[in-house]
């Protein structure tokens, strides 16, 4: 059942697109379905997030519920996660992307929920600060190699491992899409300018190889790759470009835009195209 739903506020969203477009803003409030309904938008779809229960990933699941949308939340405290059982999501999963069980066990216990997704936002992730280390002394002439691989394990290999295990779900819904939260710090062009941690640089360049290797592979599914903008969040500090509501509502923009005609695409929040 899902979890009772309040209100989210009235902060605006960007609106629907067709696809190949790339709007911003219409100014449409979240909480307003008939509004949505009436731009032709509602029709449900069913969205999971990792990373649910704060920062991007709480807003886009307000504003995607707030739309109309079934969403499901995977934390790694579905206990804990107040915020999101107060949006109002379709179901709240246990997922620890560090815990090889976890996933395995995330998968079947969404299947048990739906018999089909339309969208998996891989979203959740870390830097080197939350493994114990300043990730501005983390170059390659200064970090510790077993950061690199617990990085790489829970950025990379983790959402590919959750992708694996949903994919049958995911085949079975409508237009289905897979958004992988990368970086502009996984470019080849930007990350060379800041190496300052390079476990987490090294993380997010193989989720862009994972992605364009999952959308060769797979000709099913829209893979995308997605730079999620500097954001005031956890990660992003307080010195960020972007706010959280901001960046948010200008993902879940381009992500109800893509089609299967853009697997494949490294993305910007704003639906531009990223150099790679």
């Amino acid at each position: 059942m899902p979890y009772p739903k309040t209100a989210v506020g009235s902060t605006f969203v960007p609106g629907p697109q067709l696809s190949g477009s790339r709007s911003r803003a219409t100014g449409f409030a979240r909480t307003d379905p008939a509004t949505w309904a009436s731009v032709g938008v509602m029709s449900e779809r069913r969205i999971v997030i990792t990373g649910a229960s704060r920062g991007i990933g709480l807003e886009m699941a307000r504003i995607l519920i707030g739309q109309g949308h079934a969403v499901y939340g995977a934390v790694r405290n579905p206990d804990g996660a107040t915020d999101l059982q107060a949006a109002g999501p379709a179901g709240i999963l246990k997922l620890d992307l560090a815990d090889r069980d976890s996933i395995d066990s995330f998968s079947g216990a969404l299947a048990q929920q739906t018999d089909a997704i339309d969208v998996l936002v891989n979203n959740a992730g870390i830097t080197s600060n939350d493994l114990g280390a300043n990730r501005r002394e983390c170059n390659p002439w200064q970090i510790d190699p077993d950061l690199v691989l617990q990085e790489t394990n829970i950025n990379a290999l983790s959402p590919m491992l959750i992708t694996r295990g949903v994919i049958g779900l995911l085949e079975a819904g409508d237009n289905p899409v897979v958004m992988n939260t990368s970086s502009q710090l996984g470019s080849m062009v930007v990350g060379a300018a800041m190496p300052f941690d390079v476990a987490y640089n090294v993380s997010k360049a193989a989720v862009n190889m994972i992605t364009v290797m999952s959308a060769s592979t797979n000709k099913n599914v829209c893979f995308v790759a997605l730079h999620p903008g500097w954001v005031k969040t956890d990660m992003g500090t307080d010195a960020a470009e972007l706010e959280v509501p901001e960046a948010a509502g200008a993902i879940v923009d381009s992500l109800l835009g893509l089609t299967i005609a853009d697997t494949g695409r490294f993305i910007r929040w704003d639906g531009t195209d990223h150099p790679w």
